[in-house]
């Protein structure tokens, strides 16, 4: 017991002995090496010991350091490389500071591989193809099929309709809401000015409503969804917005009607000059019993002879004739006419006022595919490019009429590219596989 008693007052000793241990406080300053400049939040530990400071805004910190004794600090820093210095004893305070002057160091990072992410699968069944697809408000409107049959009557050679379709409509996490088996052959999906989704069948076509999670079809004509709804591409400001394009003729008008007053004003004409004149002049090559024709036609009608006589030899058949492109977008209040004829964004206000005319160059690339696209979701429009297995998409600023940087698809031959809230969809089957076409996205911005 004895022992004990005096082994342990001999540990206290020691202990009081080490806590009585005098310190002192020490004065320090951390700086740049190279620039001087005073470094803040700089980490100093007092060696072998749980003591330490951090630096002021000045670079200024203090420290109780032992006496008696020389005593090592090491001075930390991300992006500086530590320090470490002894300091010997001065045998009292010292009336200045110590400078600690840090070196800037490089931080290696192991290498890592940054890859975006792989295209999302928005639609896809094992029993299903997927023949077309529209986005809107709404979700994602998805037209499926078993089997595709080939359209075969004279002048709808190589069209292709699908029987027994369904359409599906997903919400914004790619789950199935409802769906509806279509009630006979359908051709494709189609959106009106409003991006109401419509059904475009063999012989009729259909409004498609969701009504209590279930979809409801109303029947309209096709007279009707080609001559009044298709034309009429957008809207602003309560105006709708279309053109008299044909495919069999190379020029048309873009121009407004304001259903308030049931007028309609032309904004802009667009003209293929060089495919013009090649329409007009096959005139002069016609027999003069059709040449008469002609005149007598555009007597009665009051149009051209030479552009009668365009359609009379159905020079739109003609292997060097390509329907005009020159499509009006909508962007931030603004009318945006891309003639690429005239190589020019011609610029409108609502009132359809002319703003001005913004070179392009886009239409000049081969990769090219004489197609733009754009996100209604925030109105920008992309050109569409592709060479060999590259399909790629570049946003035109239509300020400067300069494209962004290039966005890759990472699928080969992608179809019907449609693009919505900075994503591509498209759909996609790899070649020679038995997976069933499927419905991709892809994030592009």
């Amino acid at each position: 017991m004895t022992f004990r008693i005096v082994h342990l007052i001999t540990f206290v000793c020691l202990g009081l002995a080490v806590l009585a241990q005098p310190s002192r406080a020490f004065q320090g300053v951390v700086r740049d090496a190279v620039t001087g400049k005073p470094l803040p939040d700089v980490h100093i530990s007092l060696v072998e010991t749980s003591s330490g400071a951090v630096s002021k805004k000045d670079g200024s910190f203090q420290l109780d350091v032992p006496t008696g004794r020389p005593f090592e600090l090491l001075v930390t820093l991300v992006g500086y490389a530590p320090l470490n210095r002894t300091i010997p004893d001065s045998g009292g305070p010292r009336s200045e500071p110590i400078v600690f002057l840090l070196t800037r160091q490089a931080i290696e990072l192991p290498e890592v591989d940054i890859a975006r992410p792989a295209p999302e699968v928005v639609y896809q069944r094992t029993d299903l193809h997927v023949g077309d697809h529209f986005i809107n408000d709404e979700g994602v409107w998805v037209l499926t099929y078993e089997k595709p049959r080939l359209w075969h009557p004279e002048g709808e050679a190589g069209r292709q309709v699908y029987r027994d379709a369904r359409l599906h409509l997903l919400d914004t996490l790619f789950v199935e809401r409802c769906s509806i088996r279509l009630p006979t052959e359908v051709v494709r999906l189609r959106h009106d000015h409003a991006q109401r989704t419509i059904v475009e069948g063999v012989g009729k076509a259909w409004y498609v409503q969701v009504q209590k999670d279930e979809l409801a079809l109303q029947a309209m004509d096709l007279p009707t969804l080609n001559d009044r709804v298709l034309p009429w591409t957008d809207s602003i400001n309560g105006t709708l917005l279309g053109s008299n394009f044909s495919v069999t003729y190379p020029a048309f008008d873009h121009f407004a009607f304001d259903p308030s007053d049931n007028t309609t004003h032309a904004i802009c004409a667009v003209e293929d000059e060089r495919l013009m004149e090649l329409f007009r002049s096959q005139y002069k090559y016609m027999s003069g019993a059709d040449k008469v024709i002609a005149m007598d036609l555009g007597l009665e009608t009051g149009i051209d002879p030479e552009i009668i006589a365009g359609y009379m030899t159905a020079f739109y058949n003609d292997p060097y004739f390509d329907p005009p492109y020159a499509p009006l977008f909508v962007v931030r209040d603004t009318l945006c006419v891309f003639d690429h004829y005239r190589e020019r964004i011609r610029r409108f206000l609502p009132d359809r006022t002319a703003v001005d005319e913004i070179p392009i160059t886009h239409q000049r690339e081969r990769t090219w595919r004489t197609r733009l696209i754009q996100d209604p979701t925030d109105g920008t429009v992309y050109a569409f490019h592709s060479k060999n297995l590259h399909t790629w998409v570049r946003s035109i600023d239509p300020t400067t009429g300069q494209q962004g940087p290039i966005r890759m698809l990472d699928h080969p031959f992608p179809e019907d590219v449609q693009l919505h809230g900075g994503h591509a969809y498209y759909i996609y089957r790899p070649y020679g596989s038995l997976q069933h076409r499927t419905l991709y996205r892809q994030r592009i911005n």
